[in-house]
């Protein structure tokens, strides 16, 4: 599902993302990302519009700047903690470095469109079906845990939405 982001909400990414790379700077901590096609404050202002696109979606508010950590968890939908990955190409695939590193419930994949300020949705899945269908693969910087866009268990958005209002309104066990 393609979210057209607000000016408002790719001026707050903006500035996020640049806020995030100058504290760590003024912290000494080394950038993280090793690409020579995209800077890390530019990295970081995707990560931040697509955590933006997802909020819009779900109507939950988006992140805020985090000194420390966001402790793997990017938003909370019904009290369910959601990690928003991103990814600079279209059909790019989920991607964690480790399964400690995958700390929410669901993991939702945020892919870049040729409109830097239109972010595409394309789908999510649980921590446990993740665990259950990843494979490793090395882009270059070391072995991470990745699913495919195309994999059965990695669903699309409504989905989600629908799980989450089913989990919400749905009859409860007694």
């Amino acid at each position: 599902m393609l979210v057209q982001l607000s000016q408002e909400d790719n001026h707050n990414c903006t500035v996020l993302g640049n806020d995030t790379v100058k504290i760590c700077e003024m912290q000494g901590f080394p950038p993280r990302l090793d690409n020579k096609e995209q800077s890390r404050e530019e990295a970081n202002i995707f990560g931040f519009k697509a955590e933006y696109a997802v909020a819009r979606l779900f109507d939950v508010p988006p992140t805020g700047l985090n000194i420390t950590s966001d402790f793997g968890v990017d938003l909370w939908i019904n009290d369910i903690p959601i990690d928003v990955k991103f990814s600079n190409k279209t059909d790019g695939p989920l991607i964690f470095d480790n399964m400690e590193k995958f700390k929410a419930q669901i993991a939702v994949l945020v892919t870049r469109t040729d409109d830097d300020t239109v972010m595409n949705v394309a789908g999510w899945i649980s921590r446990y079906k993740f665990r259950e269908c990843c494979h490793q693969a090395n882009f270059g910087y070391g072995d991470r845990l990745v699913v495919d866009q195309d994999h059965e268990l990695f669903l699309p958005i409504e989905k989600l939405w629908w799980h989450l209002q089913c989990r919400k309104f749905g009859p409860k066990e007694k």
